[in-house]
């Protein structure tokens, strides 16, 4: 790292004890402004507002409309313009709360920290600390800035924020410390020489304010689908000009005849549909406790092939646990374990907890009866701590470190060495964290030897609740877990072995299943993609090898999650298709996630795409619903102009179906809950289009008997009653009614409608087709809408064959179900 860049004129190592003045602190202020990181400025609400019409589908209603205007349908123009901003609205206002609780968790949190100034000891915001300033170190605090140690008492800081490296390292005098890292044992004191920007962490966080954020699935889908409909109204467009311009038709009315089309052929109601979708999926993720920030990415979240997860407090619970022990001498090693402990890191804590409740004993009686003479802390390089006591009239020094450490202080017979080697090798092939415990009669703490052995224990981080379930509901998905961690192998391996990952010797593929980080430097990147996709456990991984191996993994086609906390894992999580944080995750590493984790569960990671699934799956419902009565709509009008008769629909009332009857239940179909064995399926493809064989085969059936029902309708008062306005009205109730009859069976495109659960599972549906249809039937008794629509009242007996088509296209839509079932070929995915 570079220490050299930034105010280092400000180290004073000569004045190790020189303290800003208050005028100082100000001038320094005034010169590097305050301690914070940079950060992408979030988005304004205008913009938030105005990035909602950057959608494929907007832009083919706009063109829409635009020929509406062109022409003087200032009323079509207006409706058309009204959907698109509502649905800009709706947009805007999922999107702006997910940011401002974004902003509100931040706000919550205003750390501190202590510093000398003006020779006294003060408690600052982090935000107000300048170069130059002294500040306090203990073990537990984060510090606050880069600087440099000018006084130590066995400062041991945790850098895995910015190198991985999960062991401490020793910092002594003249020694640089870095902003974001945390102080895990000891004390110090350390001049600040650089802050806010100027630091590691802050170079790091400017890096990526320049990376620009690919396409999401959905808009991949969206481009693609808008591009094909396009084409289709183009084409469609063109060839009903053709016809009628041949067949000597005015130039004017063939043009009214193609916004006709244009607006039948675009299913305005769509547009709003896959917005709400989208903000119920992000609602239905916060419930369970994941944030998203970004609206789109709730459905990418669906899509994802591979999850990468860091270990701990992510799959594990982050904190130490004692699981065994091994106590030659109990009451020694129950001093050991109370007395030579600080309760500074995980270790303490959890050798404390044992003994108060394992081993049903409060620790704060032994503190109590005892005094601390002498100590020397636990350091990276001695991997020991001894403390010197008087307890109960005795003075002992107690021992508590690595077990082969210790065990080379204590007095034993080769048969006892040889016993408890083999124990610590037995446990520590489980990936268990050991700890010998040793005690003497007082002597000098400079004196490696003379101790006796008195227990081992062994501890571990318990894995979190629901995991193993969740990892085994991801893999069954057809989703690949890779656990990327900065532990050794062994311990890596175990975990993953414990939580249900494959890492056992299969078929003598045990190397492509664990990559380690040294290993894996050796690679280039071709060789790692064709090694990535096999390995589940990486282990003693840097951080900067985690976007290697994103990298990879795209390279390969996969849409990646990416699970991190670190500021040195931003950059992975920027690049993966979803970046994923724990709620205690850097502000540097949560500006860059699309998901954070309010709970820090790996589960939640799944729940988020199961959620996500759910999206995709009704945005592909309501997709096929809506063109199949668009498409239905088009055929009818281009038939009727190769026929040489009149539009059996005018632009209003097509926009009454598609605004006013469907628009609602457009919507509300998007309401579905989960279905049943959605995560028994394979991952959808980046580029599997949003419609399927199914969904192409009920557009094409359902529109074929749609059009021909409607033609037969108006063809029959035209041509004989020579009374096109009863045809126009039998053609717009038989829209109408169908499309609010037959949406039941869109409910699931898997099940038949017997199947696919109780009507009560959606009730805003049950209403909104309801409403739907006496909006329907009110058009034709209501004067003043009546005249606007064009259209005439209807008899019982002709209300009753419009409901009887309806029901018969319910039954054309279950026949396609049926047929595509029985052609579909179950696909599995073979995981590592």
């Amino acid at each position: 790292m570079d220490t050299n860049q930034g105010n280092d004129d400000l180290s004073h190592k000569h004045e190790p004890l020189y303290s800003l003045t208050a005028a100082e602190v100000l001038e320094q202020r005034r010169r590097h402004g305050e301690n914070v990181l940079p950060t992408k400025k979030g988005p304004s609400a205008w913009s938030i507002f105005f990035s909602q019409f950057k959608s494929p589908l907007v832009y083919i209603i706009l063109v829409a409309a635009a020929v509406s205007l062109a022409v003087g349908e200032y009323g079509d123009f207006a409706i058309i313009m009204a959907v698109v901003v509502i649905d800009a609205v709706l947009g805007f206002i999922q999107e702006y709360r997910a940011q401002r609780t974004y902003t509100a968790l931040k706000s919550l949190l205003k750390p501190t920290t202590t510093v000398i100034r003006d020779g006294t000891r003060q408690e600052i915001e982090l935000r107000e600390l300048v170069p130059g300033d002294l500040v306090v170190l203990n073990a537990g605090e984060h510090v606050p800035g880069d600087g440099e140690i000018i006084e130590s008492t066995k400062l041991a800081v945790d850098e895995a924020i910015l190198t991985g490296e999960s062991e401490p390292v020793s910092k002594s005098l003249d020694q640089q410390v870095y902003m974001g890292t945390t102080a895990v044992v000891g004390r110090g004191l350390m001049r600040v020489t650089r802050t806010g920007s100027s630091t590691e962490l802050g170079q790091i966080a400017a890096s990526l304010q320049e990376y620009e954020p690919e396409e999401t699935p959905l808009q991949v889908r969206l481009r693609a689908f808008s591009r094909s409909l396009t084409r289709l109204v183009v084409l469609v467009t063109v060839a009903i000009l053709a016809v009628g311009l041949l067949s000597g038709r005015p130039l004017l009315e063939m043009l009214r005849v193609s916004i006709i089309l244009a607006i039948a052929a675009v299913p305005e109601g769509l547009l709003i549909a896959v917005t709400v979708i989208l903000v119920l999926g992000m609602r239905k993720i916060l419930k369970r406790n994941g944030l998203v920030k970004k609206l789109l990415a709730v459905e990418t979240l669906g899509s994802v092939t591979v999850i990468c997860t860091d270990k701990t407090g992510t799959l594990t619970e982050g904190r130490m646990q004692v699981t065994r022990s091994a106590l030659e001498d109990r009451q020694r090693a129950l001093e050991s374990m109370v007395l030579c402990n600080d309760l500074e890191g995980p270790v303490d804590v959890a050798l404390w907890e044992y003994v108060r409740t394992q081993l049903s004993m409060d620790p704060q009686e032994l503190v109590s009866r005892a005094e601390r003479l002498n100590e020397e802390l636990f350091s990276s390089e001695t991997k020991f701590m001894i403390t010197a006591n008087q307890i109960d009239g005795q003075y002992l020094d107690y021992l508590k470190g690595a077990p082969e450490i210790v065990l080379d202080m204590c007095q034993v017979t080769p048969a006892e060495r040889t016993r408890i080697l083999a124990q610590v090798e037995q446990w520590a092939g489980e990936g268990l964290r050991l700890l010998g415990l040793a005690c003497r009669p007082q002597g000098a703490l400079e004196d490696r030897t003379g101790y006796t052995w008195v227990g081992l224990v062994a501890m571990e981080d318990p894995i979190r609740e629901g995991v193993r379930e969740a990892i085994a509901v991801a893999r069954r998905a057809g989703i690949q877990v890779k656990m990327i961690t900065g532990d050794y192998r062994r311990t890596a391996e175990r975990i993953a072995a414990s939580i249900g990952l494959p890492v056992d010797d299969v078929g003598g593929v045990h190397q492509s299943r664990v990559l380690e980080g040294e290993e894996l430097a050796t690679l280039d990147d071709r060789q790692l993609q064709k090694r990535v996709g096999q390995t589940v456990v990486f282990s003693r991984i840097r951080p900067q090898d985690k976007l290697r191996i994103v990298r990879a993994l795209q390279a390969q086609g996969e849409i990646t999650a990416m699970i991190g906390d670190g500021v040195n894992d931003a950059p992975a999580l920027q690049r993966a298709n979803i970046g994923v944080v724990v709620g205690s995750a850097t502000d540097v590493a949560k500006e860059t996630a699309d998901l954070i984790l309010l709970d820090n569960n790996f589960r939640t990671v799944v729940a988020a795409v199961e959620e996500g699934r759910v999206v995709f799956e009704n945005i592909r419902k309501v997709v096929a619903y809506t063109l199949s009565n668009s498409f239905a709509e088009v055929l009818t009008i281009f038939g009727a102009m190769v026929l040489g008769w009149p539009a059996p629909l005018m632009v209003a009332q097509i926009l009454w179906i598609h605004l006013i009857c469907d628009g609602p239940s457009d919507i509300v179909l998007g309401f579905e809950p989960k279905e049943e064995g959605i995560m028994d399926e394979m991952p959808k493809p980046i580029h599997e289009p949003v419609l399927n064989r199914l969904g192409l085969s009920l557009i094409g059936v359902i529109s074929i008997a749609s059009t021909l029902v409607a033609l037969v309708f108006f063809g029959h008062y035209y041509t004989l009653h020579h009374n096109p306005i009863e045809g126009r009205s039998y053609a717009f109730a038989s829209f109408a009614v169908n499309s609010m009859i037959y949406i039941f069976a869109y409910r699931s495109m898997r099940r038949s409608i017997f199947r696919s659960g109780s009507l009560s599972q959606n009730k805003p549906l049950v209403v909104a087709v309801l409403a739907g249809l006496l909006l329907a039937i009110g058009a034709f008794l209501v004067p003043p809408i009546r005249n606007l629509l064009g259209i005439s009242p209807l008899s019982l007996q002709q209300w009753g064959v419009v409901f009887s088509v309806a029901l018969l296209l319910i039954a054309v839509v279950e026949i396609g179900k049926l047929v595509s079932k029985g052609r579909r070929v179950h696909q599995v995915r073979r995981l590592p």
